[in-house]
């Protein structure tokens, strides 16, 4: 992605073409005190200016000293950090690392320590209220300061939280709500832009391509939308050059080509950030135009379907385990159906294009023609090349989080079921933080020909030994040289036998009604903890 022989340039932080002092203001507007409180001016040694802390904060340093993570802090561990070389210090309701700051700080390294190991609000309040620390500290934030709760327990029963906010029955509630944070670099070519999340919070996004300068970006975390308005201070060529989210780590990176290269940015724009209320049911927000690219039969009752947005303007990033609502007008009639995009490796065709980057915006489907009791599947495959369908924004409840603990896995798919998984699949055997040691897929069908993806499976088997794929067929010919059978109590029972080579202890389920409740009820009789089960509703 870089080119060759060109210098990284990373320039400090601007609003519109002003540099900010610390106190919020253009540096033009400076009153003489590096605080703007000349009562509060202290001589600092050379090298420690305020664009020589800007400096270090874009040196790639780990200031905040998380490495990127966002980690919430309870007030007993704020308490803990309250010496001169290990000093955090909270501010509305964010916990920020200022110990490489204390040389930095205007007023003094004794003043600074006045807030170190507790919550600062009402200090910094009286002394610095104008000053602009999300700026200033942007670097140093170590993540959001836990507000811990003891409810009665009456009282519990009836709380209701927003979606952002997680709740533990019988335990405490914290306040861990997640708010993206955007970071940026440039070369002379181009210029990539981060938005940080946290680890494992499994985060979506949404590209919208307006213009040259303008773009809406939609971070979906949970059933939160944040809006980002993003308005570049030149032009930038579309589709970006790069566009990648991370799963584990929760960074999603955009890299854009610049049009006029060689030419380095005074800052790079301009944005504002929204928070998508969920009964926000604006169009900008939840429906996209995606047009067929590709639409070829798999086998007898399945098709392969490449869907990209209307004019080559939207960009998909699913969090893993979620799907899209695809949606159209039949007989005059919309009608609506859930589906999952897979991973372009485990398509058997391609959409060939000379431009790489039009390939990542493809949502790549496979889905199964239900006929007579598919109104919607039997429309679609028959469908031209250059149609067009509404898709929603992406939609589910999978918590990636849950399966952080958990090194050894089954996931059980029967038929169309499987789409879900491939990508959990390759996240999984990629996982670098408890790297797991097993997992199986027991894929349920009725012949060999309904069998999806095979080629791919049994590769990704042969490639990773903790990878295995079990076939069963409940219609098998006698060439069949595989198990038979359906789901059963038995198949569970060695599954969660500690002593079994295929003991797991996490386990997700998808396939139709039917066979989802069948399992629900099988583990509910095995006293299976729910805690480490999901099931996929289609």
């Amino acid at each position: 992605m870089t080119e060759k022989n060109t210098p990284e340039v990373i320039l400090p932080p601007f609003r519109g073409d002003k540099l900010l002092s610390p106190a919020g203001v253009p540096k033009l507007l400076s009153t003489g005190s590096a605080t703007g409180n000349p009562r509060n001016k202290c001589a600092l040694q050379p090298g420690h200016s305020l664009m020589d802390w800007i400096r270090l904060g874009n040196s790639g340093i780990d200031l905040s000293g998380t490495c990127g993570r966002i980690v919430p802090v309870s007030k007993e561990e704020l308490a803990r950090h309250n010496k001169r070389d290990d000093a955090w210090m909270a501010i509305r309701g964010k916990v920020y690392n200022v110990t490489r700051y204390m040389d930095f700080h205007p007023g003094g390294i004794d003043e600074l320590m006045r807030g170190v190991g507790r919550d600062a609000t009402k200090l910094f309040d009286e002394v610095h209220a104008w000053v602009n620390y999300q700026q200033l500290l942007n670097k140093c934030l170590i993540g959001p300061l836990k507000i811990i709760v003891k409810p009665d327990a009456e009282i519990f029963k009836s709380i209701k939280t927003e979606t952002n906010k997680v709740t533990i029955p019988n335990t405490n509630i914290a306040n861990i709500e997640i708010i993206p944070r955007i970071d940026w670099i440039q070369k002379q070519s181009d210029i990539t832009f981060y938005i940080y999340t946290r680890q494992f919070c499994n985060p979506g996004l949404v590209l919208k391509y307006i213009n040259e300068k303008e773009f809406r970006l939609l971070v979906q975390i949970e059933h939160t939308k944040h809006c980002i308005e993003l308005q570049l201070q030149s032009e930038v060529r579309w589709p970006p050059k790069a566009c990648k989210l991370s799963s584990e780590t929760g960074k999603i990176e955009i890299c854009f080509e610049k049009v006029q290269e060689m030419k380095l940015w005074n800052s790079y724009g301009a944005h504002t950030l929204i928070r998508v209320l969920p009964t926000d049911d604006a169009e900008e927000y939840n429906v996209f135009k995606f047009e067929i690219k590709t639409n070829t039969d798999f086998n007898l009752d399945s098709f392969e379907m490449i869907l990209r947005g209307s004019q080559d303007d939207t960009l998909f990033l699913l969090p893993l385990g979620y799907h899209v609502n695809i949606s159209t007008d039949i007989n005059g009639e919309p009608v609506e159906r859930s589906y999952t995009p897979i991973p372009q490796n485990f398509l058997s065709k391609t959409l060939n294009t000379n431009n790489s980057s039009l390939n990542e915006m493809n949502l790549n489907f496979l889905i199964k023609n239900y006929k007579a009791n598919g109104l919607l599947s039997e429309h679609m495959q028959q469908l031209n090349v250059g149609s067009h369908l509404l898709l929603s924004v992406p939609r589910g409840n999978f918590k990636l989080q849950h399966l952080l603990r958990h090194k050894r896995f089954t996931f059980l798919a029967a038929g169309s079921g499987l789409t879900p998984f491939l990508s959990i699949i390759q996240h999984l055997l990629k996982r670098f933080e408890n790297k797991i040691e097993y997992l199986r897929l027991i894929y349920f069908n009725k012949t060999e020909a309904d069998i999806w993806c095979r080629n791919a499976l049994t590769d990704l088997q042969v490639q990773d030994e903790r990878f295995h794929l079990t076939n069963i067929l409940s219609q098998a010919d006698e060439k069949w040289q595989g198990p038979h059978g359906r789901i059963s109590k038995d198949l569970f029972t060695t599954i969660l036998d500690r002593n079994s080579a295929e003991y797991s202890t996490y386990l997700a389920i998808c396939g139709p009604n039917p066979y989802n409740q069948l399992a629900e009820d099988i583990l509910k009789e095995l006293q299976f903890d729910k805690e480490n089960l999901h099931i996929f509703h289609g």
